[in-house]
């Protein structure tokens, strides 16, 4: 099954971020991280490849049959993997133990509420 401009579909869904993560691992394959070179060089983006619409040599060396026994297992683990959300937590400037300073009750520089005393009378 081909796309436009004759590249190759994968029989199994990729999608652009299964391949973004798949790149970003310190293991993957040479041909992955040549095609994620590409992709931060402008070359063309994981959407085009998960589409099949990237005629670029490194999107194409993706859709080989050596790809579909050595680099698709890889991407099908990924894919399987289930998405771990990050945790959300506050950003706060100490540690996690330490206890945030109440500064409520002090004042620093000038009270512009109140008027300067005047040094001569009226």
């Amino acid at each position: 099954m081909t796309g436009s401009g004759g590249v190759r579909q994968p029989r199994m869904p990729l999608s652009a971020e299964v391949l973004r993560e798949a790149a970003n691992r310190p293991y993957a394959p040479p041909r992955l991280l040549r095609a994620a070179d590409a992709v931060l060089e402008g070359k063309f983006t994981w959407e085009d490849v998960a589409k099949g619409q990237c005629d670029h040599p490194f999107a194409r060396s993706l859709f080989t049959p050596k790809a579909e026994r050595t680099l698709w297992p890889f991407l099908q683990q990924v894919a399987d993997e289930p998405r771990q959300q990050p945790e959300r937590h506050p950003v706060r400037a100490g540690g996690p133990d330490e206890e945030e300073e109440d500064f409520s009750l002090r004042t620093y520089g000038e009270d512009v509420s109140v008027p300067p005393e005047s040094g001569g009378g009226n």
